[in-house]
């Protein structure tokens, strides 16, 4: 019986076919239809994917779209932020009955800036999630956030210098109208902003269904406070608690499922009490940094090792990956950034593996002294070798080179690595900055019959000529897989 041609899927057929209104267009007319009607037929998934593909301004794509938008991303630089554009944008978005979820990115002007997202803020009442990290927002338009959108859970104000403790009540309570506001926070990030200790524990108490708080690069709890135990629903934390109240912190946050010890500025020269994590009965989520514990190897959390399924290490030095495997058996998600490898020459350790494992992420950042303590290979390949179900993987390859040190991120590595059978349940391969890769060792990837591969990204890897990406390009299409490319 001969074998069927595999159908394209409609996602992959609109992003290939819609690459341009124009042709949006073209489609209509071709079925007698309005432009409008043809997105109406799409899935909201692809109407979304639509904004992203498009090479247009982010303008052109909401007069398009916004009747059918769930979420949406507005851009803005300098110049550009001008009063019709200000007029236009709020225009639409006050037809946009179904946004509920907005990112605005501007620059430029502060002033100019400022204006733009107020007016965009006050064209928008039911939004649940807005991220506005790294802009001028201010106090100001906290207030603005709070009277315009009421029903706001999911709030990013990371990066924003002038949101003060302020800013933060204010969005608790605008004016003198006690029962308006925004009440319903469950996400907050206001990490490197211009809020306080102070504006923390007012976070806690103000808004008690609290599940995920960032505010990192502060003091917290602060000297002299005593917090009430076990009143808070806290489940991610990303502050930096005090050494001494690490000890405590299964009391102050029982529902803990992940705790971030980077990123905090502290250094634990002794070694820190993390058995204390082990009485957090929800923990599953661990995130390490080599600076906050200079002395200490991974073998300081083996108490709590066997409850971790994600971890994340940043700097570490003299990373074994059997170790890791050891210390944390049961990892789902394991992320490698900027880590320093050990090569003890000794063969891989049988009981080293990690059957559970579903997503492995790597990040290379030199730079490095030699191949070995940049990426073990060896190594590499017999841990993934282990994980019968792994289902993402992403190398990033962003080097600051040493003469002597050559990028083994290279074909040899996806060959070794499909020979291992390691990419039989791989749904999604993303490969960033790898310079080495060709189509010599991506091409039997994606026609390897048995590898259920669905998803390929190939983000800046020089080492592909145009005729190759067009090839790898037909052979997916071919396939009915997902291909990312970025130059």
């Amino acid at each position: 019986m001969p074998r069927r041609k595999p159908v394209p899927s409609l996602r992959s057929m609109c992003l290939r076919c819609f690459r341009s209104f124009e042709r949006l267009e073209v489609a209509s007319q071709q079925q007698g239809v309005t432009v409008n009607s043809l997105i109406r037929r799409l899935p909201l998934s692809i109407v979304e994917d639509l904004v992203q593909t498009v090479p247009s301004s982010s303008l052109e794509a909401l007069q398009f779209l916004h009747p059918y938008l769930r979420k949406f991303a507005i851009f803005g630089y300098g110049e550009e932020l001008t009063e019709q554009l200000i007029d236009q944008y709020t225009s639409c978005l006050k037809t946009s009955k179904g946004l509920r979820q907005l990112g605005i990115k501007v620059s430029g002007d502060v002033l100019i800036a400022q204006r733009f997202m107020g007016a965009v803020l006050r064209s928008t009442s039911k939004l649940v999630k807005l991220d506005v990290s790294e802009s001028p927002f201010d106090d100001a338009l906290m207030e603005a956030l709070a009277i315009s959108c009421p029903a706001l859970q999911d709030l990013n104000v990371s990066k924003c210098k002038h949101v003060t403790d302020v800013g933060l009540i204010t969005l608790y309570c605008p004016g003198d109208e006690m029962d308006s506001g925004c009440r319903n926070i469950t996400h907050l990030n206001v990490s490197s902003t211009g809020l306080t200790s102070d504006g923390v524990l007012f976070a806690l108490h103000g808004w008690p269904n609290l599940v995920k708080l960032d505010a990192d690069m502060l003091v917290f709890p602060p000297e002299g406070t005593v917090l009430p135990s076990g009143t808070y629903k806290l489940q991610t934390i990303n502050f930096p608690v005090r050494y001494e109240s690490l000890e405590q912190i299964h009391h102050l946050f029982p529902n803990l499922r992940s705790v971030d010890l980077s990123n905090y500025g502290v250094r634990y020269e002794e070694t820190p009490p993390v058995g204390a994590l082990g009485q957090l009965q929800f923990l599953e989520e661990l995130s390490i940094d080599a600076e906050n514990f200079p002395s200490h190897g991974l073998d300081i959390f083996k108490p709590l090792g066997s409850r971790i399924k994600i971890l994340e290490l940043y700097g570490y030095h003299h990373v074994d990956l059997a170790e890791v495997a050891i210390v944390f058996p049961n990892l789902v998600r394991l992320v490698l950034f900027g880590c320093h490898f050990e090569n003890s020459g000794r063969r891989f350790p049988i009981e080293a593996e990690l059957p559970k494992l579903r997503a492995f992420m790597f990040f290379r950042l030199g730079p490095y002294q030699s191949v070995e303590e940049s990426f073990p290979a060896d190594d590499f390949c017999n841990l993934l070798a282990t994980c019968k179900e792994i289902e993402f993987l992403e190398l990033t390859s962003i080097q600051v080179w040493t003469p002597e040190v050559i990028d083994t991120l290279s074909n040899a590595l996806l060959i070794r690595l499909l020979n291992r059978d390691v990419f039989r349940h791989l749904r999604e391969l993303q490969l960033w900055y790898c310079h080495r890769f060709t189509t010599r060792g991506i091409l039997p990837i994606v026609n390897n019959s048995d590898s259920g591969l669905k998803k390929l990204g190939l983000h800046h890897c020089d080492g592909l000529s145009q005729n190759d990406l067009q090839d790898i390009e037909h052979i997916i299409h071919r396939n009915n897989l997902d291909l990312t490319l970025r130059y």
